[in-house]
């Protein structure tokens, strides 16, 4: 990880300075890279938490990257983050500070970026000639604005409760041995569909890692939701296993789980985790998300600010599918997964979600979806 720190002063205020960094329309007319709205946070604002931004690089190959707000301290702080990037880009996280002084305001770029290794040092002059030319940009147009009295628009009403998720870690540590004692069960069994209860339990076991490396800033939702989406995990496998009513979707994923074909049985194993990946993300997900946004957070937060650590978890998946791939027995692993261990994770991430799922893309399809439900009042169905 590289750190990258600039700074410069404006001949603005600091409240106009955060209207020149935040609001896309303002942003380009000095930035040399083109942002556009991807999805506005509450009320509509592109300076709130959960807000989503397309930036065009303008460069000849990988030249789009997706960015999310995580921090708008208007008009002090503003953070962000890219969320989904060419694969070559681990992180970048910009911290973008605001001071104001007499005359006008100090702003300060502090950047934490990462590349694929062999990358990272044909990349980062880049980033930082980027930068300054971003700053330089911004000094220009600041001297254009005129003077102003301007303090800002009223923040949001919505702030967060004190966090109790000290008090619901025990309860997901209980809910990780009920998904062991499941996987275990059908294992001795020798049903299939132990693979994708396995799948659950080591996503579960690292998105319990990342929450306790501090990883989100609202770990008592994230593990609001782990407790919803077990709770529909255990409850249609049940339901399943008994003969009981089962959404369409999820018999039928439950069906090709258990088809095993002789010689042939790694591409059954894998069509069924896949096809249960996607009942999850379908059936499940965003119902999770509306319940336990309705439940718990409706009359003090808005929705979209847990879209940043919603997109945090992003990294459990494929560090489950990892220890997954690991229990396959050897006979059984094709090329292509004996092949990807060599490469970048970023570009075998890639090439996975080519090739099999691209559970990104069911997943912010199923935020979107959550955030539906709660718009219509039904999230708790």
């Amino acid at each position: 990880m590289t750190r990258i720190d600039m700074a410069t002063d404006l001949d603005c205020s600091a409240e106009q300075a955060w209207k020149l960094l935040t609001d896309p329309t303002q942003k380009n007319t000095w930035s040399p890279v083109l942002t556009t709205v991807e999805d506005p946070g509450e009320d509509g604002r592109m300076d709130r938490p959960g807000a989503m931004r397309e930036v065009n690089l303008g460069t000849p190959v990988w030249n789009t990257v997706h960015e999310v707000v995580t921090v708008a301290d208007e008009p002090r702080r503003f953070d962000y983050v890219v969320y989904k990037s060419p694969a070559v880009l681990r992180n970048y996280h910009c911290r973008i500070d605001i001071d104001p002084k007499d005359g006008g305001c100090a702003v300060r770029y502090t950047v934490d970026v990462d590349f694929v290794s062999k990358f990272g040092a044909l990349a980062e002059p880049g980033v930082r000639r980027g930068l300054e030319r971003s700053l330089a940009g911004l000094s220009a147009q600041s001297k254009l604005l005129p003077a102003t009295s301007d303090r800002g628009r009223p923040a949001s009403r919505r702030r967060p409760r004190r966090s109790t998720a000290m008090l619901l870690r025990p309860e997901a540590g209980r809910q990780l041995e009920h998904q062991r004692h499941l996987a275990a069960e059908l294992a001795a069994e020798g049903d299939p569909k132990y693979w994708f209860a396995r799948m659950v339990e080591l996503t579960t076991e690292e998105l319990l890692r990342l929450v306790d490396a501090e990883v989100f800033a609202e770990p008592e939702w994230v593990l609001r939701l782990l407790a919803a989406i077990h709770r529909r995990h255990v409850s249609v496998l049940h339901s399943y296993r008994t003969d009981g009513p089962v959404p369409p979707r999820w018999r039928a994923a439950w069906g090709a789980c258990d088809e095993i074909g002789d010689g042939r049985r790694f591409r059954y194993m894998a069509g069924g985790v896949v096809s249960a990946a996607q009942a999850h993300m379908n059936e499940d997900m965003h119902r999770a998300l509306a319940e336990v946004y309705d439940v718990h957070y409706r009359d003090t937060r808005h929705y979209k600010e847990f879209r940043p650590d919603y997109l945090r978890m992003a990294p459990m998946y494929g560090a489950a599918l990892d220890r997954l791939i690991a229990d396959i027995p050897a006979p059984l692993m094709p090329r292509l997964f004996r092949l990807s261990r060599i490469v970048a994770p970023e570009l075998r991430d890639s090439l996975l979600r080519r090739c099999y799922y691209d559970v990104e893309h069911d997943r912010m399809l199923a935020f979107e979806r959550g955030y539906h439900l709660t718009r219509d009042g039904v999230g708790r169905r």
